[in-house]
């Protein structure tokens, strides 16, 4: 799913009505949680002054919970608050093995590392690039993995807030307009306050440690629905607000999310995006697809076929739809549409071995390796290439559960048939460089 360029602040002004609004999901959470926990705390380079969220890490040391920073530095030299703790990489792994100790990774390249250590609990807060780390191929790529294991996962981002909601991931948004505080919490004599986004990650938290199922996650998309009908209802008709609340909308099953996409297209087409067919209309597919309306879902999904292999794609996907293959359409169509939590449930409810092979790529694209390698069965590899394929991706899990040598057996073993393979080998190498840095070990 794609979406118009991101809203300004202007854009984003609200009145002051919308406090009122905001009561009607905020009641819902109190402030007070009664589940304490260990942390620790995987940073960025940098020290403390460079951790991306550290009225997250306050919040949750005044919640009675106890903070440990992985470093190989002191604390006076990382410059940490007295309420934090700093260990070094082989006592985390000592803390991790205590019941109800969360790991919090702060950056992506921690993933091996984190990984191996097979936390009960991993919290992804996912940080924002710095210098040249969003042109690398391995930022996105480890995101992707780190989101695979964790439990939970905070972005300030809503682009990729949006992307892991697409993706079924239990996620919030670090981010919101309102300033005023939600509530507050006391610690030490002081009234600490809480926006939004804080107490949807506490309560969200306190799900994960008590092992209860996920109501924040659609909590705060309802909130996000709220914040932009009323911006829509301020500035009028707008390609970019009224996509957002179509996206919403769509995932909060509200009939109302095909009129709103609609909206977005119409002023997407006025304002000349000359590609507003693919990254505006086609969502429509989606929508309907979602709502069961199959023929107009593959109808709209075929205007917008662009070139000869979506064509060739959309002949496919209509002779399945004769042949009776109605869920495998409507999973496909919502695949296409990057809505892969909804197409995963669908080829659960469907079983059988083209579901089996569906879900399997979907893993692979979103970086889910545990998950594929259970769908792989001894028939599946009857080729080089599957056989290839299969020795990559057992040496990516084999690396993620900490066993190294086995895994660069595995690329070794695959880069006899594709020297490609021993890419896989060199992004080891560029993690464990990595966590040197993060460490504070090396520069």
């Amino acid at each position: 799913m794609e979406h118009s360029e991101p809203l300004t602040d202007a854009d984003r002004e609200l009145n002051p009505e919308r406090k009122h609004d905001r009561k009607k999901i905020t009641p819902e959470l109190s402030v007070h949680t009664d589940i304490t926990a260990q942390y620790v705390l995987f940073p960025r380079k940098g020290g403390w002054s460079s951790f991306p969220y550290p009225d997250i890490a306050a919040l949750l040391a005044a919640e009675q919970g106890t903070l440990y920073y992985v470093s190989s530095r002191t604390a006076e030299e990382e410059e940490l608050p007295n309420a934090i703790q700093v260990i070094s990489l082989s006592e985390a792994e000592t803390r991790l093995q205590e019941p109800r100790t969360a790991a919090v990774v702060a950056h992506p390249y921690w993933l091996m590392t984190v990984a191996s250590l097979q936390p009960e609990i991993c919290i992804a807060l996912l940080p924002e690039p710095v210098g040249d780390e969003a042109a690398s191929p391995l930022w996105e790529s480890s995101i992707s993995r780190l989101v695979g294991i964790a439990d939970l996962v905070g972005t300030s981002s809503e682009t990729r807030y949006m992307k892991l909601l697409f993706q079924g991931t239990r996620a919030i948004w670090l981010g919101g307009e309102d300033a005023s505080p939600a509530g507050y919490i006391h610690h030490d004599g002081t009234r600490i306050p809480v926006g939004d986004y804080e107490l949807f990650l506490m309560h969200a938290l306190q799900q994960v440690l008590a092992g209860k199922s996920d109501h924040i996650t659609m909590l705060q998309i309802r909130a996000r629905a709220d914040y932009y009908r009323q911006l829509r209802a301020k500035t009028g008709a707008h390609e970019t607000i009224s996509f957002l609340l179509s996206a919403y909308e769509y995932l909060l099953d509200d009939s109302r999310a095909a009129a709103s996409l609609k909206e977005a297209f119409i002023h997407a087409a006025i304002n000349r995006r000359q590609d507003c067919v693919a990254s505006h209309y086609r969502f429509l597919s989606a929508i309907y697809a979602r709502s069961g309306q199959i023929e107009e879902a593959l109808q709209v999904f075929g205007i917008s076929a662009s070139d000869e292999q979506e064509r060739h794609h959309y002949e496919q996907l209509c002779r399945w739809l004769e042949a009776g293959e109605e869920q495998l359409v409507r999973a496909e169509l919502l695949r296409i549409n990057d809505d892969y939590g909804s197409a995963i449930r669908i080829l659960d409810e469907l079983g059988g071995e083209t579901a089996r092979h569906w879900k399997f790529r979907i893993y692979r694209e979103t970086q889910r390796v545990e998950a594929a390698l259970t769908l792989v069965h001894a028939i599946d590899i009857h080729d080089g290439d599957s056989l290839l394929q299969y020795k990559q991706l057992s040496g990516t899990a084999l690396a993620l559960r900490g066993e190294r040598h086995g895994a660069v057996r595995q690329f070794l073993e695959a880069a006899v048939e594709d020297e490609d393979a021993l890419a896989c080998i060199m992004e080891l190498e560029l993690l464990d460089h990595a966590v040197q840095q993060l460490l504070g070990e090396v520069p």
